[in-house]
């Protein structure tokens, strides 16, 4: 009997940046490989995913009338129900491990599932250590045994899921082929993860159609900060950062998002460029240093670039992330608490002068950019569907 050779493929995600952005060079790569790709997520991902290449699907049931917040709690049901209506005439599921219910609804729909890492590779001590130190975010629920029973119980009601704990089915109840967008060396408890089941790809490197930036302001080393969509509205913490570097033989390149106006921050030292948003990936190649609050997505791309970092998270697995970068010697880690002008410059400053930071994070490039990303998970997950009945 002859193999196939072109795949019907569903993906399906949750409208969060750090979740979905990643995934975006797989559903292209598959695509440009002659696969039939459907991609499922909230109709704002609609021009992004139709970008790819990919057929765009919206939520059903997916309601206007409720808040951005309210929209994204709905959202797990959404996509799983809209996945259960169209599942069963596809090959297989990709999702996202934000979409818990991924491996149970593949298995219900009798189609095999892959599954995709944003963050680390998850079991339930990594699972408690989020809830520890997340402070009270969504990471929280691990915390809290009642909570945690409580809404584990819902779930598993809901979505049909084989465990009444939520850590345990995402740690047990996990496909057979785990992609993870960092690299083993950076991964928490990394023992635990088999590579029979579990690859470690780097981090997910998209770069079409970039605009180059100008560089020619900046003579000086440059310090870039950027702060993800849970900081970038602190006005007071970006006060904090031009008051740290002002005047300072670096040139600051701030990136302030959509919710700070550039006026809200006063005259702006010489050495300070503020911009509502820089290709990322170019400033990381340029950057003597990174300041960030240590979202995986950031910190990876950190690491494939050379770029040392001062972590100053606020809460999921951002203070995780940012101690795995200290105790790797990749940067250091802040607390975000009290802090002061005079600590942050003095942190950046043991940075950039002790060149052992960036020896260490050259070795972890090294590893970064040739463990396969996108590519390899593709080539992969149709190597395996080739063995399939």
């Amino acid at each position: 009997m002859m193999k196939k050779t072109h795949y019907n493929i569903l993906m399906v995600n949750l409208p969060f940046s750090g979740h979905t952005n990643p995934t975006l060079g797989l559903a292209q790569i598959l695509v440009q490989l002659g696969h039939n790709v459907t991609y499922i997520n909230a109709p704002d991902w609609q021009s992004k995913i139709e970008r790819t290449g990919a057929h765009f699907v919206p939520y059903d049931h997916y309601p206007d009338s409720l808040s951005e917040k309210q929209k994204k709690v709905k959202s797990w049901s959404a996509a799983y129900q809209t996945v259960l209506r169209m599942g069963k005439d596809y090959d297989c599921l990709i999702y996202e491990m934000l979409f818990f219910p991924g491996k149970a609804l593949a298995d219900r729909l009798n189609i095999p599932a892959y599954r995709l890492l944003s963050t680390f590779s998850l079991n339930e001590k990594i699972l408690k250590e989020f809830g520890e130190t997340g402070g009270f975010y969504l990471t929280s629920i691990f915390r809290f045994p009642l909570l945690r029973h409580f809404i584990s119980k819902k779930l598993q009601k809901t979505f049909q899921l084989i465990y009444d704990d939520l850590a345990k089915e995402i740690s047990l109840n996990a496909p057979a082929l785990n992609f993870t967008y960092t690299i083993r060396d950076f991964q928490l408890d990394a023992k635990a993860f088999d590579d029979e089941h579990y690859q470690y790809v780097g981090p997910s490197i998209n770069r079409p159609d970039e605009v180059p930036f100008d560089f020619t302001p900046f003579k000086n080393p440059i310090i870039y900060i950027s702060l993800g969509t849970l900081l970038n509205r602190s006005v007071s913490f970006f006060k904090k950062c031009i008051k740290a570097f002002e005047n300072e033989p670096y040139s600051i390149i701030i990136s302030l998002g959509n919710r700070i106006k550039k006026e809200q921050l006063g005259t702006m030292p010489a050495n300070v460029h503020l911009y509502s948003f820089v290709p990322q990936l170019q400033i990381l190649e340029r950057a003597s240093l990174f300041l960030t609050h240590g979202g995986m997505n950031s910190v990876n791309e950190a690491i494939y670039y050379g770029c040392p970092m001062l972590v100053i998270p606020v809460g999921n697995d951002q203070p995780r992330v940012a101690q795995q970068v200290a105790d790797l010697h990749l940067g250091k880690y802040l607390k975000r608490r009290s802090l002061n002008p005079q600590e942050i410059r003095q942190a950046a400053q043991t940075i950039l002068e002790n060149s052992s930071y960036k020896n260490t994070i050259l070795h972890f490039q090294k590893i970064a950019q040739t463990a396969g990303g996108n590519t390899l998970i593709a080539q992969t997950i149709i190597k395996d569907l080739q063995t399939k009945p």
